[in-house]
């Protein structure tokens, strides 16, 4: 019989039998010891993190403070990519967030998005990029997955659930993000690898860090932010 054959092979001494095991699964903590306990240790290093706010400003980088501290801390650059508003610097301060440690990319087109997302991750930093119109591909998205496992780090995407939960996605981890009040989540599990989608955290962030601002309503010179920093803008 065929499996009577296969079991005298394999228990011959000279044949070699790979071991079924997984590389253990590295990751950081969020700071937040509720969500590092659903995320069964924190954010996923090596890959790409999709963060879905209902609408933006409602804490969503609050809940990355600690993770953005813990890069600045060991001399690692923070890029932010297209944020929807200005970084308010004085709550980023306080945090105690070195602000030499950031930098904030404008980019023209979803050419030079992916880009320079692309070369940010590969260069080590920690990447924040608010994704563009159209909204990535599959492909787009699978580069960056690609670029997170070579440089070890990880890396966040900020999407609007309404666009990009409808298709499929390469990336190791999709969290839903709704406001139950002021700097209060609801964080909703759309896809993580080895845990089923579905479930549910409230999350309380502390006090309110951010003041949201609409760049276009700023009355200040948009090649200078409150970062102290110069914008990076590409010119393709």
């Amino acid at each position: 019989m065929p499996n009577n054959n296969i079991a005298a092979v394999l228990t011959r001494t000279d044949t070699w039998r790979g071991r079924n095991q997984r590389s253990p699964r590295r990751t950081l903590s969020t700071g937040h010891r509720s969500l590092d306990l659903l995320l069964q240790g924190g954010w996923p290093v090596s890959s790409i993190t999709e963060l879905l706010p209902q609408q933006p400003g409602i804490g969503e980088l609050s809940l990355l403070l600690p993770t953005l501290k813990y890069y600045a801390d060991n001399n690692q650059l923070c890029v932010w990519l297209d944020p929807p508003y200005q970084p308010y610097a004085p709550a980023l301060v306080g945090a105690n967030i070195a602000l030499n440690k950031l930098l904030l990319v404008r980019s023209k087109s979803h050419g030079e998005w992916l880009w320079a997302a692309e070369q940010s991750i590969r260069s080590g930093a920690l990447l924040m990029a608010w994704t563009r119109q159209p909204s990535p591909r599959y492909a787009d998205l699978r580069k960056l997955q690609l670029a997170a496992a070579d440089s070890g780090n990880a890396a966040f995407l900020f999407s609007s659930p309404s666009k990009v939960l409808g298709s499929p996605s390469p990336v190791a981890l999709r969290l839903e993000l709704e406001s139950l009040g002021v700097n209060q989540l609801l964080l909703t599990l759309h896809k993580m690898r080895g845990k089923a989608a579905g479930e549910k955290l409230a999350l309380s962030l502390g006090e309110p860090w951010a003041q949201r601002t609409d760049l276009a309503m700023l009355p200040v010179d948009r090649h200078h932010g409150y970062l102290s920093n110069p914008i990076l803008r590409l010119n393709g």
